[in-house]
Order: C-alpha cells, then sequence, then structure tokens
C-alpha cells in the first residue's frame, strides 16, 4: 500500500502470527464420484462504500450426499462489483458469480470424462433461493442487477440447483466475514486438515451438525 497505517500493521501480524501457529495445514481430497457441489455466502455492506461480499467453495462429492465437505479445490472471496440493495440481492450475487465460476469447473470435469449432473449450489438465504428457482415472484425486482438473472436460465438448463440449508452450517460464510474466533476454530477442520488441540471444545459437537444437519429442497 502506497500509505500504510497501523492499524493495516497489527492485521498483518495477526495474519503472520496465524500463520505461524498452523504451519502443517492441508487440504485433504478423500475418494468421491466427482460430482461438483458448492456452498454460496453473502455479507451485506461489509465494504467501504456500501459494497457487500461473495464468498464460496467448490469440492467434489457424491451424486447423494452434496453436504458431505470433501477437500476444496477453489475458494471465493470477492467484492460483489456493484451497489446491491439488500441482504437478499447481495446473497443472490453471490448464487450468481459461484456459479459462473461453476460452469467452467463443471466444463473441465465433462473434458475428464466426468459427467456432471446439475450442480448442486447450497444458500442460507430463502429468498435468494426462491428468485433462482423461479419459486418465489418478486413485485419490484428492476432494481436487481440484471446480470444475476443469468443462474434463472442456467437453472432452467439443467446445469445448476440452488437448495436452501441453514447459514449455521454454511461453509461459505468462511469467505464473507470476520468470524468470531470459536465459530473460525470450528469451521477449520472441514477445509484443511490440520492438527487441532484434543481438547478443543467447539471441534466435536460442530463436526455433529454440520454432518447431521439436512437441505431443504426448493
Amino acid at each position: 500500500m502506497s500509505d500504510p497505517t497501523t492499524a493495516l500493521l497489527d492485521k498483518c501480524n495477526r495474519l503472520l502470527a496465524y500463520a505461524a501457529s498452523y504451519p502443517n495445514n492441508e487440504t485433504v481430497f478423500t475418494a468421491s464420484d466427482m460430482i461438483l457441489h458448492m456452498q454460496s455466502d453473502a455479507s451485506y455492506l461489509t465494504r467501504s462504500h456500501a459494497r457487500s461480499v461473495a464468498g464460496g467453495c467448490f469440492y467434489m462429492g457424491n451424486i447423494d450426499q452434496p453436504t458431505h465437505i470433501n477437500g476444496t479445490v477453489t475458494a471465493v472471496s470477492n467484492t460483489i462489483d456493484v451497489v446491491v440493495s439488500s441482504a437478499f440481492e447481495a446473497e443472490y450475487g453471490a448464487v450468481f458469480i459461484i456459479a459462473q465460476i461453476g460452469v467452467w469447473i463443471r466444463t473441465i470435469l465433462n473434458a475428464l470424462k466426468y459427467p456432471q449432473p446439475p450442480s448442486i449450489i447450497l444458500c442460507d438465504n430463502e429468498c435468494a433461493v426462491g428468485i433462482a428457482n423461479d419459486a418465489t415472484k418478486l413485485r419490484k425486482g428492476k432494481a436487481i442487477d440484471m446480470r444475476f438473472h443469468w443462474i434463472r436460465d442456467r437453472i432452467s438448463q439443467k446445469q445448476f440447483k440452488v437448495l436452501w440449508r441453514k447459514g449455521a452450517n454454511n461453509l461459505a460464510d468462511f469467505f464473507t466475514k470476520a468470524l468470531p474466533v470459536h465459530i473460525h476454530q470450528s469451521l477449520m477442520p472441514f477445509l484443511v486438515h490440520t492438527p487441532l488441540d484434543r481438547n478443543n471444545r467447539f471441534h466435536s459437537a460442530r463436526v455433529q451438525r454440520f454432518i447431521n444437519q439436512p437441505i431443504i429442497r426448493h
């Protein structure tokens, strides 16, 4: 940065301390049917100039287990390039951004002879899920960025399915906002393999919630 501040220095020191605390993190991939699954999230108005953040993670799994987390093949944490008018629009925009990346991953997988059924995107905003699936009608939807409706067309083409999942069990939350330390620590085992203190009181209960939490199909 051309004009760094002491606040930035504190953030850099914290990042370096974190890296030093977990020097052996690894991404672990387990055997699967190579079916692409995604999780999507957004944080509304959490950046300067009224901007929002879209985040998501991508992993391979089995067709009947979209919530079983495998090693992450890529992840996204991007500032949405327009000012959205609501939390719903931020979430809808995040689904659009995640799906656009999902398109080229699907293309690669198909080229590698792993044919893909409609790829599941898990989202924790029911309104965004309803609009994406054309199951919810907006009375005043002209303010929504037109690009975001691209996802509706791709759903009709059977390329994607957008399903709702409880926010507390949405891994994409990790990529959109600064989380409390205990939540951050409990999500880490789903994204990286890292030596954890066997007395970590957050890990076990959180793992069971993620494994057992059902999804609601729309």
